[in-house]
């Protein structure tokens, strides 16, 4: 099973944003460390002073239902500025950087991504 491992500023932050993003609790919370496990990764998320690294991970989601969900549920980690950006479809993926600047493609690895814009569903229009 893949291994992501990312550093976090404020597990408190990390944990209500991955908690929201998969959709459930971790597997493990320690004093330092969080542990999620999915069918495709395990993410530990390591308290530590360190920036995010650069590049960004990948949670596949081949469901467009699915990534509605997921887009739905993280608009609210997003700042309020950007809502004043013009918004993008949701198309096979969309982008989201979690609190410490972890970048994240969910959908379709393959789809390129803008980590700065809001996707709406272009159903509600």
């Amino acid at each position: 099973m893949k291994i992501i491992s990312l550093n976090s500023n404020n597990l408190n932050n990390s944990l209500v944003f991955y908690r929201s993003l998969l959709d459930q609790m971790p597997e493990d919370i320690g004093p330092n460390v969080i542990r999620f496990k999915t069918d495709q990764f395990r993410l530990d998320i390591i308290e530590s002073v360190n920036d995010a690294e650069d590049g960004h991970h990948v949670l596949e989601v081949k469901d467009h239902s699915v990534l509605q969900e997921i887009n739905r549920r993280m608009s609210r980690f997003r700042k309020i500025e950007r809502l004043k950006e013009e918004c993008e479809n949701i198309g096979k993926a969309i982008g989201l950087t979690d609190p410490d600047g972890n970048k994240w493609v969910i959908g379709n690895p393959e789809v390129t991504v803008h980590f700065e814009k809001c996707y709406i569903d272009s159903e509600i229009f």
